[in-house]
């Protein structure tokens, strides 16, 4: 059977302005969506729902464009993210999170893109790993924390790919390798490093980078 939606558009006009609040439907009935049109283009608060009722999310829009703070929620309601939205493009501050409710990860858009700090979390809280951003690439040091927050990786990157000197950890935190990048490529010696601290070349040809 064939699917039906319906569009309710009822429209108000002040002065010097028309205002069109906007609803449509599922074909169960369910609320889809609601807002406002101006000149045709969203406008103001807009709130979307899923098939059973949930809100799903909360949005402004300028001109036809995200404009403003946007709150997202999953099937049961949980929220799930928190942005800021300016002229269609993701800007400053922005908070994802889990169904459980734990911070997935938080950092800053800049042009719609990852920029500076961002800080992920494992599902269970812990740290998981800290990452510099520039236009969306990784750029600046990086670190990677297993599950019960022990460091596994750290190292740096240029422009979105490996650079420099990086460490690689055991499960308790005991260092295990060491080498370097240049161009998201290994290069040079590389180490394996013994339960004594001692190191010993690595034949690392096979390895897929």
């Amino acid at each position: 059977m064939r699917s039906i939606t319906f569009l309710w558009v009822l429209t108000f006009i002040g002065p010097g302005a028309m205002a069109q609040p906007v609803a449509e439907y599922y074909d169960n009935g369910q609320l889809k969506h609601k807002g406002y049109l101006e000149n045709g283009a969203k406008s103001g608060k807009w709130e979307f729902f899923y098939p059973n009722g949930t809100k799903e999310a909360i949005e402004y829009y300028k001109n036809g464009q995200l404009d403003g703070m946007a709150n997202y929620f999953d099937f049961y309601g949980n929220l799930i993210g928190d942005e800021l939205w300016q002229k269609g493009l993701l800007q400053d501050s922005a908070f994802y999170y889990y169904t459980s409710g734990i911070l997935e990860k938080k950092g800053r858009y800049k042009d719609g893109q990852y920029e500076g700090v961002w800080v992920f979390f494992h599902p269970n809280g812990m740290l998981k790993k800290i990452v510099n951003y520039h236009q969306g690439a990784p750029n600046g040091p990086w670190h990677y924390y297993n599950e019960k927050g022990v460091l596994q990786q750290e190292g740096q990157f240029a422009n979105g790919k490996e650079t420099g000197e990086w460490k690689f950890y055991t499960g308790k935190g005991k260092l295990l390798y060491i080498g370097s990048y240049e161009n998201g490529e290994r290069v040079g010696e590389w180490y394996i490093v013994n339960k004594r601290g001692k190191k010993k070349p690595l034949d690392y040809s096979g390895w897929a980078n």
